[in-house]
């Protein structure tokens, strides 16, 4: 098994098929069995942020990026290729604030409830949100995903 402070030498490229402007994440902090942790600082050159405020649902692109970053972990432990996931649904959705200050560092917790042998799983999710002026707030969901052995099988390519 990977340590965590190599873990958190990944290249989030190698974690995550998001580039460019879509990688939102910056880091993996720690991870283990069957949970991972994710940080990003909001930047104001963020693709969804506008005149310095993030809406918060975004937060659901975070954590399936956090869920795919934990999927790429557990390939590279397993030597097995990264694959695609797909984010398949959410369930209560609760966010305390309504938008992300630029400069405010997200932090992103995702842990395994279930992961079936067909691929789809499902993630309890936390983004706390620390803003520059100290102050936290959190953002929870339940997110069911996808992740299946070959993604052309879905699409029928």
């Amino acid at each position: 098994m990977i340590t965590a402070s190599q873990r958190t030498n990944d290249n989030m490229d190698e974690l995550v098929s998001h580039r460019g402007e879509m990688s939102l994440l910056d880091q993996v902090v720690d991870s283990g069995e069957t949970w991972l942790k994710a940080r990003s600082t909001l930047t104001e050159d963020n693709l969804f942020v506008n005149e310095g405020w993030m809406p918060s649902w975004i937060g659901i692109e975070y954590m399936a990026q956090s869920i795919a970053a934990y999927a790429g972990t557990r390939a590279k432990d397993e030597n097995q290729p990264v694959k695609i996931g797909f984010l398949v649904g959410a369930r209560k959705y609760e966010a305390e604030q309504p938008a992300f200050p630029v400069g405010s560092i997200l932090t992103i917790v995702v842990n395994e409830v279930v992961m079936g042998e067909n691929g789809l799983g499902v993630f309890d999710c936390e983004l706390t949100c620390e803003q520059p002026d100290g102050q936290s707030f959190a953002v929870t969901t339940r997110l069911n995903v996808f992740q299946p052995d070959d993604f052309r099988d879905v699409f029928g390519a």
